[in-house]
């Protein structure tokens, strides 16, 4: 189980579903309930899917592009604390998004750009679902990595229904502590990544040359 914490913790402060309600009020504050959750389902749906099949499919993906799963680690670490420091500014990825969002109020599109894809599913949650696949060397442990991200986006859903529940709880000031609190946690993270990567490429390297000779 301690696979399954993994990847639910990873994969949870990179999604971050309290630190993301602001932005989903935002956006929809000016549809119908039913239009609402028509948006909310959908990118729920959009967002998860996308993630599954990344992590169905990224081990055929890293062999089309020739990539180690150590150096994808030391990017994926990398493109991570990049992603945590952004989050710790203040997100302005999510405020520029945000922005783009309000400018397309079509109710399918809205639900795909910018709530499902980036805020939902973005290149940081991408990179750690190729990273935990690759990780997953069996069937029990590749259930589990799409259990956690099913979990997650069922959270991400609650997170919506009542989203004005939360809100009254945290305040905006809470929920942009909370998503602090998760970038450090994403930071730290991020620094593991890169740790295995760096020391895998390293025992690989030294390996090579003790067969050399």
């Amino acid at each position: 189980m301690s696979y399954f914490f993994t990847c639910f913790a990873t994969l949870f402060a990179i999604i971050d579903p309290i630190g993301n309600i602001p932005f989903f009020i935002a956006l929809t504050e000016d549809l119908s309930e039913g239009l609402r959750e028509r948006v909310s389902k959908r990118a729920t749906v959009i967002a998860a899917a996308l993630l599954i099949i990344i992590v169905l499919t990224g081990g055929a993906i890293l062999k089309f592009f020739g990539v180690s799963v150590n150096s994808l680690r030391i990017a994926g670490g990398i493109l991570l604390f990049m992603v945590a420091i952004d989050m710790l500014k203040g997100s302005p990825s999510s405020e520029k998004y945000f922005k783009k969002g309000m400018q397309h109020k079509d109710v399918d599109s809205l639900a795909v750009f910018p709530i499902a894809l980036p805020i939902y599913s973005g290149p940081g949650a991408i990179t750690a679902a190729i990273v935990l696949a690759s990780e997953a060397k069996d069937v029990v442990k590749m259930g589990l990595l799409i259990g956690s991200i099913v979990l997650i986006y069922v959270i991400v859903r609650l997170t919506h229904v009542f989203s004005e529940e939360i809100t009254k709880v945290l305040g905006r000031s809470g929920a942009d502590i909370f998503a602090r609190v998760m970038a450090i946690f994403l930071a730290a993270i991020a620094a593991e990544y890169i740790i295995q990567g760096v020391f895998g490429e390293l025992r690989s390297f030294l390996a090579s040359v003790k067969h050399i000779r």
